[in-house]
């Protein structure tokens, strides 16, 4: 009686689920993207020679003074901390879609025992 809606139910509670797992996860590829470009040394071709400048990681500060406006130029902290500004809407939805989702679950869950216990109280009686 009640399990095709149930069924209907636990469908879009999981496909919710399954979307805020999937936000959650561009967030996590974001935050990874962000950890590598600040942590990982990196090398800039020079414009005035063709040849590389090895650069430390931005979060090292690890600049020889002839190539530090070039190192700083390539990897620019308003551009970083834009990519941390970027992936928090995704964690912030994707953690809110789950948690709907999950709780939707045991919300059906909980309410379907209710009525079956509500049906078999109801059979007890009548047969007394």
């Amino acid at each position: 009686m009640y399990w095709e809606t149930r069924q209907e139910f636990d469908r879009r509670a999981s496909t919710r689920s399954a979307w805020g797992m999937g936000l959650v996860a561009v967030a996590v590829v974001l935050l990874v993207w962000l950890g590598w470009l600040l942590l990982v040394p990196f090398s800039v071709t020079s414009s005035i020679g063709d040849h590389e400048i090895d650069c430390g990681a931005p979060v090292s500060e690890v600049y020889s003074p002839s190539s530090k406006n070039v190192c700083a130029d390539e990897r620019q902290w308003p551009e970083l901390i834009g990519v941390l500004g970027l992936s928090v809407p995704f964690a912030v939805t994707g953690a809110a879609l789950w948690v709907s989702g999950n709780s939707r679950k045991r919300t059906a869950e909980h309410v379907l025992r209710l009525l079956e216990l509500q049906e078999s109280e109801g059979r007890t009686r009548r047969e007394a």
